[in-house]
């Protein structure tokens, strides 16, 4: 049998629905909702945690920060037997009065990372599936959760001078992150699902980037900024249960 050589996942071993965050220790934070959670795997940047939520089977796999580790997780969890992804993260605001702890739900993204290119040109572009962004923007509606849709940059460079990305805002980003448009390009090319969900933990256009300002007490996220990943979670976890229920039947 095949063996991911970076997740440590078999060939045919993972379910059809994955939730990636980027960082491992959110993979815990996932498994807290999830019924029999199971780690599967610990390579690397890679957590890999087996459950269910309401029924539905999921995967919880860590990516890392960037493009060549979030390609190779969504590389292998698609020849393990995943078909919707669902990126959980967080993001850096590029519009002034978007505060932390407010979440974006974006339907598209720049390409101004280079692991996608390596794909294809970019002319091809890096966009939520029609599916997977409504069943996301309609477990936030369901949940009471207010949510900024729009365009986000992704980009490899995360200690940008304000005045490297600020621009973009200009022709609608409303946020910047690391890994979205390389979910979304290599999912589509392969005829899967995929969307993002983020959390804002700062904002570039204000000043109060982790870039600019670095963290406190030693710790990346304060307590309003962690409770809002986990209203993400289960916004994820509940558009998984939609797709599951709704808009994949019969497919």
């Amino acid at each position: 049998m095949w063996v991911a050589p970076h997740l440590l996942i078999g060939e045919g071993e993972s379910p059809p629905y994955a939730l990636l965050p980027g960082d491992p220790k959110r993979v815990n934070v996932i498994a807290e909702f999830l019924s029999s959670p199971e780690l599967v795997a610990e390579n690397r940047e890679f957590r890999v945690v087996k459950g269910s939520y309401r029924g539905v089977e999921v995967v919880a796999c860590s990516t890392g920060i960037g493009g060549p580790s979030t390609a190779i997780a969504v590389e292998e969890l698609a020849r393990a037997g995943a078909k919707v992804f669902i990126r959980v993260g967080t993001t850096g605001a590029l519009v002034r009065g978007v505060k932390a702890g407010e979440i974006v739900i974006p339907y598209a993204a720049i390409r101004a990372e280079g692991t996608s290119r390596r794909y294809v040109p970019l002319e091809y572009p890096a966009v939520a599936h029609p599916l997977v962004y409504t069943a996301l923007t309609r477990a936030a509606e369901e949940e009471g959760v207010k949510y900024i849709p729009g365009v986000v940059l992704t980009d490899d460079k995360f200690y940008s001078a304000p005045g490297e990305i600020l621009w973009w805002a200009k022709y609608g980003a409303v946020a910047l992150d690391m890994e979205s448009s390389i979910i979304y390009v290599v999912a589509s090319m392969k005829s899967l699902y995929a969307g993002t969900i983020l959390v804002v933990d700062g904002n570039r256009a204000e000043g109060t980037s982790k870039a600019y300002m670095g963290v406190r007490e030693r710790r990346e996220h304060d307590e309003a900024v962690m409770n809002a990943i986990r209203r993400e979670v289960r916004i994820a976890l509940n558009a998984l249960t939609i797709i599951d229920g709704e808009l994949l039947s019969g497919r």
